[in-house]
């Protein structure tokens, strides 16, 4: 990406074709250059799971169960784990994720979140095997005011293609080389070094069997 930048004052001197004697001045010249170059772009991103203390799910209000993160979670790593949750109750997971991006493109950057697959079940494995992400899995960005009632978007399911079921992340070459625009979480106008933090809901219809569900989640990051 070419960046032209104002005009480089710089002094060049020019050697008289004459030679110069002790005590003699040497007559000088002076010019201008104007230099363009370019500045690569750069983005590098960083998503930390739980990322603060205090993380985990809240929610569940009259199911007779109060709801705790799973073993798999572990402040500043490992999953976003909702441990047990009852079908037809809404949960809110704290400190779920944070998005971490450093870039020095002028014109920033769109953070993309999406799963690689829709929700995966197993132990037991349920009939049919999977259950739809869309409307059951939501993002909002982190608050104190935030419920399992508030307001949030739906993740959607990926239209790319899935490396290692989403654990190598998602393949975007065969649809157009990004993800699509109802999948941006974040946009950043210029350049800095920024983090968000988001919360996810999980809403569970009445419809959803019991059983471990599973989906990766995926954060794409492209500059503008």
């Amino acid at each position: 990406m070419l960046r032209r930048l104002a005009a480089l004052g710089a002094t060049i001197l020019l050697a008289g074709g004459n030679p110069s004697f002790a005590g003699a001045a040497s007559p000088a010249a002076q010019g201008s250059a104007q230099v363009n170059y370019k500045i690569m772009p750069t983005v590098r991103a960083q998503v930390v799971p739980n990322y603060l203390s205090g993380f985990g799910p809240t929610g569940g209000l009259g199911s007779g169960s109060t709801p705790a993160a799973g073993a798999s979670a572990v402040l500043g790593g490992g999953t976003v784990d909702f441990g047990n949750v009852i079908v037809g109750y809404q949960y809110l997971y704290k400190y779920a994720a944070q998005v971490s991006v450093q870039t020095n493109d002028s014109a920033g950057f769109v953070v993309y979140g999406e799963g690689a697959t829709d929700l995966n079940g197993s132990n037991p494995i349920p009939a049919p095997a999977t259950f739809p992400l869309f409307q059951t899995l939501y993002w909002l960005v982190s608050g104190a005011g935030n419920t399992p009632f508030s307001p949030a978007t739906s993740f959607n399911r990926t239209n790319g293609n899935p490396i290692a079921g989403g654990a190598g992340g998602i393949d975007y070459s065969g649809v157009g080389g990004k993800p699509l625009p109802a999948s941006a979480v974040w946009t950043y106008p210029t350049s800095g070094n920024v983090s968000r933090g988001y919360d996810y809901e999980l809403r569970l219809s009445g419809a959803i069997p019991t059983s471990q569900f599973n989906v990766y989640i995926v954060y794409t990051v492209i500059g503008n």
